[in-house]
Order: structure tokens, then C-alpha cells, then sequence
């Protein structure tokens, strides 16, 4: 299972999408190997991927910066974020810092969001983070910008 999961993260994560290859049968259905299997798969994600530690807190937004307050100090082992692609896939790079000691600093940063990007740094303590799109080709709009921390 972990080695799907890290197919999935290196697929999905990098703003591709996951072909499974689970045909149906003669009847059109699923074997129940292959149900239990995803179903396996889909808790494991789950688990990988619980809910945003930063669902309802202050989001600040300034072009190309978007800053969340979660409150309070919590550990962050997981960054999902995402562009609104209605309007197209606009950002070329950006980094996610987190606020600690009196400045900010880098956390992780790639090239594209595109519809799913997922992040796997190191875990941080920090109440403050920040998406910082620091190329793009016409304005960013971020339709998710999720701390998570995994229960794995």
C-alpha cells in the first residue's frame, strides 16, 4: 500500500492524475480483491491527507501572497494547494514559508500548483504560514491552501 501512496503522491500530488487500471469483469463489475484494495487505498490518502488544520482560520490575501493564521502553533506535515483552473493554469513557482523566531522562512517550493499540488517537507511548528507565488503569468487564484498533519 505505501508504494501506491507514493505513486499517488508523485501522480496526483504533482498535477497529474493516477491511473489505477482496475478493469471490470465480464458482468461489468469490480473484482472484490481489487474493491478491498482501493478501499485500503482510500483510507490510506485519508489518513495521508486529513482535514486542513487551517479549515476557518484568518486568510489574508495580497497579489501573490496568501497568509494563514491558524491561531495557534500546530505541526504541519502535509501542504495541499490548488489554482482556481477555471481561469487557467497560472503560477510557474512559489514557495510556502512558515513565521517562527521573528521572520520567515522556506518550508517548501516548486514550479507549478495547477489543480493539485501536495507538499511533503519535514514537520514544522509554526501558527503563521504563507503561499508565495513568486512567478506566474497572469494573476494566481488559489482555490486551496491546506496545513495538514498526517495520522499516519
Amino acid at each position: 500500500m505505501s508504494e501506491l501512496t507514493d505513486i499517488y503522491f508523485r501522480s496526483v500530488g504533482r498535477n497529474s492524475v493516477l491511473l489505477l487500471n482496475i478493469p471490470p469483469d465480464t458482468q461489468g463489475l469490480l473484482s472484490a480483491a481489487d474493491v478491498v484494495r482501493l478501499r485500503e487505498f482510500r483510507e490510506r490518502v485519508d489518513r495521508e491527507l486529513p482535514e486542513d488544520l487551517g479549515r476557518g482560520a484568518v486568510v489574508r490575501s495580497s497579489p501573490g501572497v496568501f497568509t494563514v493564521d491558524l491561531g495557534a502553533e500546530r505541526e504541519v506535515e502535509r501542504i495541499r494547494l490548488a489554482e482556481d483552473i477555471r481561469h487557467g493554469q497560472q503560477v510557474e513557482s512559489f514557495v510556502v514559508e512558515a513565521y517562527g523566531a521573528g521572520a520567515w522562512s522556506r518550508v517548501a517550493g516548486a514550479g507549478t500548483i495547477g489543480a493539485s499540488r501536495i507538499l511533503l517537507p519535514p514537520p514544522v511548528r509554526a501558527r503563521h504560514w504563507r503561499l508565495r507565488v513568486t512567478r506566474s503569468r497572469q494573476t494566481a487564484r488559489i482555490a486551496q491552501f491546506a496545513l495538514l498533519r498526517s495520522r499516519i
